[in-house]
């Protein structure tokens, strides 16, 4: 193994290691901790759907796209990419004994990271697959002003509502807005 692989993974030999000792496998398995699946902002929003949609719904996170949109043929390579390598912030299905278990619509989070070039193309292009299998799709965004605020809006910006955490306002609006895009 050459200096360059050691660098990229320093336990390699471990990896490499045809040892039955228990104790050179089981010093490997130190170097794995627990890691969050989620990140706070979705984890926001989750609670937000559970609130205003109540339990008549799962709330997925973090879905490949490829699970919610099945490819039937040949796909251009960048649209390719974005399917076999993105992820959705959280797919909403039906709950229930045999329901159906595609997906009614998906929730994606916009955080400051969502301004840049490459990301917006990115989100562009899974819009428009998920467009294309008529799965709606509703961004939402924590309110840089006020925290409290929370925007939901449709990729073209031409609906939106506010929703506040803490006072629950407009929770019946935000309710109609949702079930409005649920498939």
């Amino acid at each position: 193994m050459t200096a360059y692989q050691l660098s990229l993974f320093p336990n390699a030999e471990y990896i490499s290691s045809k040892s039955n000792n228990l104790d050179d496998l089981s010093s490997a398995y130190r170097n794995f901790k627990s890691g969050e699946i989620i990140n706070e902002l979705e984890m926001n929003v989750m609670d937000i759907l559970e609130i205003v949609l109540g339990n008549n719904f799962h709330y997925c996170p973090q879905v490949t796209l490829n699970s919610i949109c099945c490819q039937t043929g040949w796909i251009p390579k960048n649209i390719w990419e974005i399917w076999i390598n993105s992820k959705v912030d959280i797919a909403v299905i039906e709950r229930g004994l045999k329901t159906n278990r595609q997906a009614k619509l998906v929730i994606e989070c916009q955080s400051i990271w969502h301004k840049s070039p490459e990301l917006k193309e990115s989100q562009r292009l899974k819009s428009q697959i998920l467009s294309a299998v008529n799965i709606p799709l509703i961004y939402v965004e924590q309110v840089r002003e006020d925290e409290r605020f929370y925007r939901f809006y449709i990729p073209n910006q031409t609906a939106e509502i506010f929703y506040n955490l803490i006072t629950q306002d407009d929770r019946q609006k935000l309710k109609a807005f949702l079930e409005q895009y649920i498939v």
